[in-house]
């Protein structure tokens, strides 16, 4: 409760440079402390030959690259086989760099000079930060077969703890802190400009795109602000009153939405001139369509072979590609100032 006033507080007060300052401090903190915890947790667990032989005890397909190709899966955590992996590699690096909060900060750069090497500045770190929380979960999955860590009862979703657990086994009691101050960190990254995000959705795309026009700054303003303290109170609520049984899950379906809804007319924009905004409307509401019908079919019915966001993709871009050839293309004028197309430096050699 405390952190989300905290969050709420300096986003509203203080919008995208506050937020982007208070990334930055986060960031260091979830990197510093990935780097000091994730080696120790491995190291308590045995290193990797014994994290290895145990999965492997357990399953000995855990060990491999991918479960086999079975569907059904044979196991309910058994479902990242070839078909599904392919699919998570488009999830996880298209529908995340294309999530709205993420794509606002890569825009928010003050100098058009940081994008030269902070995108690759930036994967390598994240790079390193899943990589290590990945092998320490698999760490933390080999100490709860151990006996060495027992993960909490009565709650909907003990897996998600079992990192936390791991961390305070490794840690005396006086350094707990420090793995909140982590969680918290990378809770707080995201929270805060998803925050502003919602804000900006409501205040300029929504109200003042097609609302009201000749809306004021202030008005946009006050709108933001109270859509972000909206939008605060309601997750609040649903937290504390139902929270999901399984976090991860809701997360990806998240950013299986973002695949499904974002890519196709993002990549669309930027690098197909024959793009237009009919079909870029077109492809956001058949792929959310499209990714809700899938999933609800994996999750009530029947498994798929691939993740859900997939199938959603897969439409949404042709929905992109029909909708934009049966309709008026943009003017080369706009193309040209914009720099649309399939190159990097514009026509006249500039950056």
């Amino acid at each position: 409760m405390i952190g989300a006033v905290i969050v709420m507080g300096y986003t509203i007060l203080g919008g995208l440079y506050a937020v982007g300052t208070a990334s930055l401090v986060q960031g260091i903190m979830i990197l510093v402390g990935v780097l000091l915890v994730g080696p120790l947790i491995i190291t308590a667990a045995g290193g990797m030959t014994h994290i290895d032989s145990v999965l492997a005890s357990v399953d000995v397909n855990m060990t491999h690259l991918w479960y086999p190709q079975v569907h059904p899966p044979y196991a309910s955590y058994a479902f990242l086989t070839p078909e599904y992996l392919i699919s998570f590699f488009f999830l996880l690096t298209f529908g995340l760099a294309a999530a709205p909060h993420v794509v606002n900060n890569v825009l928010a750069a003050r100098d058009i000079k940081y994008f030269k090497w902070s995108p690759l500045a930036a994967f390598v770190i994240y790079a390193v930060i899943m990589y290590l929380c990945k092998i320490a979960g698999f760490a933390a999955r080999a100490m709860v077969h151990d006996g060495i860590i027992t993960l909490p009862t009565g709650v909907a979703n003990p897996p998600d703890y079992s990192l936390i657990v791991a961390s305070e086994y490794v840690f005396p009691e006086f350094f707990a802190p420090l793995v909140a101050i982590i969680v918290l960190s990378a809770v707080m990254s995201t929270t805060d400009r998803l925050m502003l995000t919602i804000g900006s959705y409501v205040s300029w795309d929504i109200y003042r795109q097609f609302l009201n026009t000749d809306a004021s700054e202030k008005s946009i303003t006050l709108l933001s602000r109270a859509a972000i303290l909206l939008s605060t109170v309601v997750t609040l609520y649903l937290a504390w009153s139902n929270p999901p049984e399984l976090l991860a899950w809701l997360i990806w379906m998240a950013i299986g939405v973002m695949l499904a809804c974002f890519v196709a007319p993002l990549f669309g924009g930027l690098y197909w001139r024959r793009a237009t905004r009919e079909g870029a409307f077109a492809s956001m509401i058949i792929g959310l369509v499209s990714v809700l019908g899938f999933s609800y079919y994996a999750k009530y019915i029947s498994p798929l072979p691939m993740h859900p966001s997939i199938y959603g993709f897969v439409l949404s871009l042709a929905a992109l590609v029909t909708v934009s050839l049966i309709t008026r293309r943009p003017s080369e004028q706009i193309l040209d100032e914009t720099n649309t197309g399939m190159f990097i430096r514009n026509k006249n050699g500039g950056g």
